[in-house]
């Protein structure tokens, strides 16, 4: 059997699998696409708050989260979002604490919660990807949606991981079969049509097609139109949701550093409640070491963009917006919590050191390969065109999907016919065979 009827094969079937998850992910894909304009919207409660002219400065942040964890202590505050507008709430995101005595995780039923940057009053708290039609909860179920499905947090990153990897190769193999194939020397010698005037009858809708043909046709063009975007969401999907996986294969071939997902060492044996270094101390060092950093790399400051502890390895990630980051198309960063728009500095909690600095571009390669790519998928760059093309592709995906499968269910019905007419033709029928007799 040669490559093609393989491929052919390969390419049904894997779609006929991918469908139902690509439809749900794309569809959400083009709703989220507007995600920040959506929440203020939909969750103004928690999202916005009436600017105040004495401002706030990162120790009032420090502070609010402290707050925040002393009003439900079987919380930890882990990661602290700073806003970036005067109106934006102060966004968090919440673990269950750790009781010191028994060491296991106390019960609680938030993973996120909002305050005022201003006043410190807590505006609300959710989980995120709780079902519900609730407007201040449903981008937020949409968002869980698109990258973990139904399934539980681990698993569904996991899985959407591993779609994105089958996706990409998905679309290399419809890529493939749109080539035309190797046409015979006819022995006439009459020379066969060029490869491109053969070739580019995958790229248009033929009119006057009987509707099998509409179908493929719509099929085949719409993905090779848009094949270099479907390649580039297929990986980044899967750069997205397996960080670790993704960071070990590309620095293989090139310098690459994610430090949230491969960290600078490795968990500690036991998890670290109680730092040595507090919250304040480790915002006052990430300044301190940008500033130094800044001056050796050759890069702007701008604002604080964020700070996370990980209690398991004992280490701060100080997140600031510098020259390097990605910017919108009014010059502004988006994504403050992202490696593609915010530089990273990490800290150890146990003494202050400085253990590396993190830049979205100019310091790696693969950083700066990749953080383009996950900026083009998650909307962090191009501005409102860019968010109304994005949410545009995700539709053309669901109908790519949706014809694949309409493709194999109208060819599948054709053929129905012809399958029961060899059935019954290779049917015994039914007379019995009188052995001839010999004398």
């Amino acid at each position: 059997m040669t490559v093609r009827p393989i491929m052919i094969k390969l390419h049904r079937y894997i779609g006929l699998s991918l469908a139902l998850f690509l439809i749900v992910i794309a569809a959400t894909g083009s709703v989220i696409a507007f995600y920040d304009d959506l929440e203020r919207s939909f969750n103004a409660r928690m999202r916005v708050v009436a600017p105040q002219d004495k401002g706030w400065s990162v120790r009032d942040a420090l502070a609010i989260r402290a707050q925040l964890e002393a009003q439900d202590p079987r919380s930890h505050v882990f990661s602290l979002q700073f806003p970036q507008k005067p109106d934006e709430s102060l966004f968090s995101r919440v673990m269950p604490a750790i009781d010191p005595q028994s060491g296991k995780t106390y019960p609680i039923d938030y993973d996120q919660v909002f305050a005022n940057p201003y006043t410190g009053e807590r505006l609300g708290q959710r989980t995120i990807g709780e079902a519900t039609l609730n407007p201040e909860g449903l981008l937020s179920f949409l968002y869980y949606l698109h990258y973990a499905l139904i399934f539980p947090l681990g698993l569904g990153i996991v899985l959407i991981g591993a779609l994105g990897l089958i996706w990409a190769f998905e679309s290399i193999a419809g890529f493939y079969l749109t080539l035309p194939p190797k046409v015979k020397q006819r022995k006439d010698g009459v020379r066969p049509r060029p490869f491109m005037r053969r070739w580019s009858t995958s790229w248009k809708v033929s009119p006057g097609q009987n509707e099998v043909r509409r179908i493929l046709d719509l099929h085949r063009a719409g993905g090779l139109w848009l094949w270099p975007l479907l390649l580039i969401f297929a990986v980044t999907g899967f750069a997205l949701n397996q960080g670790g996986a993704y960071a070990a294969f590309v620095s293989k071939f090139a310098d690459y550093a994610h430090f949230q997902e491969r960290p600078p060492r490795a968990p500690l044996a036991e998890p670290l409640l109680d730092p040595p270094v507090d919250w304040f101390e480790a915002a006052e060092l990430g300044q301190r070491y940008f500033t130094e950093q800044a001056k050796a790399e050759g890069f702007a400051l701008g604002k604080p963009a964020a700070i996370e502890y990980r209690r398991d390895l004992g280490i701060y990630f100080f997140l600031m917006h510098t020259s390097r980051d990605l910017l919108d198309a009014q010059g502004n960063p988006t994504e403050t919590d992202s490696p593609a728009t915010a530089a990273t500095i990490s800290i150890d909690a146990r003494n202050g050191r400085f253990l590396g600095l993190q830049l979205p571009t100019g310091q790696r390669a693969g950083n700066s390969a990749t953080n383009w790519l996950i900026a083009l998928h998650v909307t962090a760059i191009g501005g409102r065109p860019w968010q109304i093309a994005v949410s545009a592709f995700g539709l053309v995906v669901v109908g790519i999907s949706a014809t694949g499968v309409l493709l194999w269910w109208r060819r599948r019905k054709a053929r129905a016919p012809q399958q029961r007419k060899k059935r019954a033709d290779a049917r015994p029928s039914g007379k019995a065979t009188v052995p001839e007799q010999h004398a």
